[in-house]
């Protein structure tokens, strides 16, 4: 067995690849676009202070396994931590390999003078984070990474505990409960709050700026989570609203005119994403349309709430709109977000005919 730390764009190519072929037979499975891994890998803003290498494990000439390890300075910085993040890890079945890829990320530490290891997490709580422990047998959203059932196993085998806990719900769109909508009109006129519409895409795009500058604020005591650079927002933009829908965004302003809520949904894109193997082309573009056009499933990507409002309720006024829009366009089921298991607002799904979806972990380890 050979580990090869990654540097050209080749050996990159064939690092984003490598998933496609260990999953080649799983139906759950969700492979991004490779361009926008290329992209994440080589070119995003989160690099002017976020450190970066990869290594792939070969047996025999072939992949057997890939590992990226980051060092992410500010969040170690404003955390005060001294820690190594492992993230791109995929592997097959083999303790050994794992461990050999592991080898690699924990003595780049050590020689940083690190002293934890955590993951799975990119450069930051916009991107994909947290192994799947629970719910093997459903299909991931764009927006999060899918694993074999022998992953957590491979964890522990390794000397890996957890550390926190994301849920995700699965919530049927069914009839608005009246006592709902009562609700959300209360809260509404209690805290002097209202919901703000767009035109269209272009002014919601031009809004985006206050929107995750709303982000930095009210997800600022979350796990894992430090404040977006401009650059980043500017980023998160350009991938996201490109497909961003009006009747699927809300955001919830008070007297002032200040945004204290927020909500960002799509289609989802998963089996788009499948049928399109990695590629915008040749048909790749042609799944996506079609799946933003008619789709049964919707994702909620990004709900919140500034602090001051944690514990208000007045996300209920923005998901009542979101359900009515939702049923209007035809979507069956929705995907909530994952949230920690700490999380009191994930509470709200229990006024709905939901369950729990999936459940993702992050694991921690002293080096």
């Amino acid at each position: 067995m050979e580990i090869k730390e990654v540097k050209t764009s080749k050996e990159i190519r064939e690092f984003i690849r490598f998933p496609k072929k260990l999953y080649r037979h799983c139906p759950y499975y969700v492979p991004p676009l490779d361009q926008g891994e290329y992209n994440i890998l080589t070119k995003h803003p989160a690099l002017s202070f976020c450190e970066l290498k990869m290594w792939l494990a070969y047996q025999d000439g072939i992949v057997v396994g890939r590992i990226a390890g980051v060092i992410n300075r500010k969040c170690n910085e404003i955390k005060q931590q001294l820690r190594i993040r492992f993230a791109w890890f995929d592997v097959v079945d083999d303790v050994e390999v794992a461990r050999a890829l592991f080898q690699k990320v924990e003595e780049w530490g050590r020689q940083n003078h690190l002293t934890e290891i955590c993951g799975p997490s990119r450069f930051s709580n916009m991107e994909k984070q947290a192994m799947l422990v629970d719910g093997f047998d459903h299909t991931v959203s764009i927006g999060a990474d899918y694993n074999f059932p022998y992953y957590p196993q491979l964890m522990e085998q390794l000397g890996f505990e957890k550390e926190v806990d994301y849920i995700q719900y699965r919530v049927k769109v069914g009839e608005i409960p009246e006592k709902f909508s009562k609700l959300a009109a209360l809260l509404s006129e209690r805290y002097n709050v209202r919901l703000r519409k767009f035109k269209n895409k272009r002014e919601l795009r031009q809004y985006g700026m206050e929107y995750f500058q709303l982000i930095n604020r009210s997800y600022v005591d979350i796990f894992n989570f430090i404040p977006l650079t401009d650059e980043e927002i500017e980023w998160t933009i350009n991938e996201n609203f490109q497909v961003a829908n009006v009747d699927l965004s809300s955001v919830l302003e008070d007297e002032n005119g200040r945004v204290v809520g927020f909500a960002f949904c799509l289609p989802s894109l998963s089996e788009a994403f499948q049928k399109a193997k990695g590629k915008m082309f040749p048909l790749g573009w042609y799944y996506i349309l079609k799946a933003l056009k008619k789709n049964k499933l919707v994702d909620m990507y990004i709900t919140g709430v500034l602090p001051e409002y944690l514990h208000s309720g007045i996300h209920a006024i923005y998901h009542r709109q979101l359900h009515e829009n939702f049923l209007k366009m035809g979507f069956e089921y929705a995907l909530a977000s994952q949230q920690l298991e700490t999380n009191v607002a994930a509470r709200v799904w229990n006024k709905y005919d939901s369950e729990p979806y999936f459940k993702r972990r992050c694991y921690k380890k002293e080096l």
